[in-house]
Formats: C-alpha cells, structure tokens, sequence
C-alpha cells in the first residue's frame, strides 16, 4: 500500500512539473524558428535530409563553443517529437515538422508561434489572475496595451501583418478540409458574403474550389485596403456590426470565436437581416468544443479558448452554446459536420 502511494505521489509531481515546464517546449520552439532550423535540416543535401551536428552547427554559423548547447537544443526538439535522431547521431525532421514548421512548407504553421509569443501576447497572459478577479477590469491585452486587440492590430501595420499570416497559414487546408468533409455546403449558392474575410484569403480559396461562387469579402476599411481583388472576388468595406452586402450566403470563417455571446449576436442578426431568398443560408467555420474530441484536440480547444479570452474577449463554444446563439439570431435549421481540421463546418438557416 505505502509503495502503491508512493507511485501516486511520484505521478503527481510529475503532473504538476510537466505544466510548470510547459512554457519550455514554447521557447525551444521560438528558438529553432528563429534559426530556421527546421529549414536547415530540410535542405541539407545529404540522402534523406539527414545532417549531422557539425553539418548543422556550420549551417547555422553556431560557433564553436555553442555546439555542445545545439546538442541539447536538439535531444530537446526530438523529445518534442520533431526531430528523428538515427544510430549514427545524424538528424532528421519528423513528418509533422517537415510539414508544419518549416518556413518553406505551404502549410507552414510558424507564423502562429511568432505570432502568439510577440512580447506583448505573452504579457497578457501574466494579467490573467487580476482579470479574474477585478470587476470592470478591461481585458488583459488592453491592460497591456491600452487598446484593444483589433484597435491595435489597425493602428500597427507589422501585427497586422502578423496576424493575417498566422491566419492564412491554415487556410487552404482549412477550405481543402470544408471541401472534403462538407463540399456541398457551397451548392447552389450564387454570391457569398465574407463577413470579417479580411485580406480574402479564405474567399480565394473559395472561389478557388468553387468556380461558380462570386466572393464578397467584407471587412473594415483599413482591412479590405491590403486585399487584392481577383477572378470572382471583390472587396467591400464596412462594419459588420451595422450591416452586411445582401447575398444568398454568408460565410463567417473563424470570426465569431473572437467575440462574447453578445457581439456576436449583432453579427449573426446583421446576416439574418440581409439573407436574400428562400434559400439563403449562413455557413460558419469555427471551433466547436465537442464530447467527443480527442484528449489533445480538446486541450488545443480549451486553450484556445484562454487565448480568445484574454485577447478580444471571445470564446469557444459547445453544439448547445452555438444552437442557442443561432436560435437567438433566427437560425431555427442548424446542421453540424466534423472535418478533418478544428473547425466544424454549421450550416444554419431562418
């Protein structure tokens, strides 16, 4: 009995020292990012992109009495799972590194890390404790900054830049995802609405995939400016608060996880509103908290929902929290579809 509580003992410190050194999987990550490591070992021109520590030290131009710390930099990367490290001490990049984390992979997810770990997103997170309990205490990015997120976004070319790359990285294998899992979704509609489509990378995407569809992207004037109109899309500035361009559809792609029930509510009815036909419809891509999520997919959900918390004020929502929201805005006819992606694709109707 006493070895039995010893083990459990020993298991929860592991717990609790496996989450107080969380944060070190984030800087070694940001570490090998900067270098462009991943993008080292990937170009290397050796059979299978394998490269020894040398190789690499050279590649990195690490000098001499820093490649005994490379080596640990490393062993930590493929503790991460990242790298592979063979029998000879030579390494390579695990599929998942390979595929997302170099700079030269389209689906590259590196402008999400340096986005997320920008000075001031970090500090905001530290004014989680004082958010919780002050009453009326703005949100802990606009304690940081002294504006809100998307004020600052629209005042700061560079984090604006930032932020639509760490957006569009996933994009196309969101909308390939959409496709696969719920293609349909587009029959038959004439014009869609990018409601909040920012610099219309989704829309192209759409279009892209759906020849028929014409695309409307719809954002703030600041935003639309940086768009580049091509076939079968266009741009259209205003506030999706006040109203929204008519059309037969509305696509809201990763857009209403970025505000409180209430915001969001404006939004949905300001579509409700201007839904042409019969047949008009709203399509959202966005999270969904379901009971059946994996155990890693519901962590990167709930944490995803801290991080809206902190940043805009947003939050995540279950299939109950989103039937209500819609219900709420005239949306009686609501169909959910899990994708291979984070999202589900809701297709909702009046």
């Amino acid at each position: 009995m006493e070895a039995l509580h010893a083990e459990e003992d020993l298991q929860s410190q592991a717990l609790i020292w496996n989450h107080m050194l969380a944060i070190v999987d984030t800087m070694v990550l940001k570490c090998a990012l900067k270098l462009r490591l991943f993008d080292a070992i990937h170009s290397h021109t050796s059979t299978n992109h394998q490269i020894s520590l040398a190789e690499l030290a050279t590649s990195l131009t690490i000098p001499p009495t820093r490649i005994s710390t490379l080596h640990r930099i490393l062993r930590y990367l493929a503790h991460m799972r990242l790298l592979n490290i063979t029998d000879e001490e030579t390494y390579t990049l695990t599929i998942a590194a390979s595929v997302y984390l170099r700079e030269g992979s389209e689906k590259s997810h590196a402008p999400v890390v340096r986005y997320l770990i920008e000075e001031d997103m970090l500090a905001a997170m530290h004014g989680l404790d004082s958010y919780l309990v002050e009453e009326g205490m703005a949100l802990p990015i606009e304690r940081v900054r002294g504006e809100k997120f998307f004020e600052w976004a629209g005042r700061d070319e560079g984090l604006s830049k930032r932020f639509d790359d760490a957006m569009s990285c996933s994009t196309r294998s969101m909308i390939q995802a959409v496709v696969r899992g719920r293609g349909m979704v587009f029959s038959g509609v004439k014009v869609v609405v990018d409601v909040g489509g920012g610099t219309g990378n989704v829309g192209r995407a759409v279009v892209e995939a759906f020849p028929a569809v014409k695309c409307i992207v719809y954002d703030l004037p600041h935003v639309v400016k940086e768009g580049k109109e091509g076939e079968g899309v266009v741009f259209q500035a205003g506030d999706m608060f006040v109203s929204v361009p008519p059309a037969d559809a509305f696509l809201l792609s990763r857009v209403l996880h970025d505000w409180s029930d209430e915001k969001a509510l404006e939004i949905l009815m300001r579509c409700r509103e201007a839904i042409v036909g019969e047949e008009g419809k709203l399509i959202i891509v966005d999270t969904m908290i379901a009971e059946n999520d994996s155990k890693d997919m519901q962590h990167i959900k709930l944490a995803y929902d801290i991080l809206m918390m902190t940043y805009v004020g947003g939050k995540e929502r279950t299939e109950k929290q989103w039937r209500s929201l819609l219900l709420q805005a005239g949306f009686s006819r609501c169909a959910f579809t899990r994708i291979m992606a984070l999202q589900h694709v809701i297709e909702a109707r009046p």
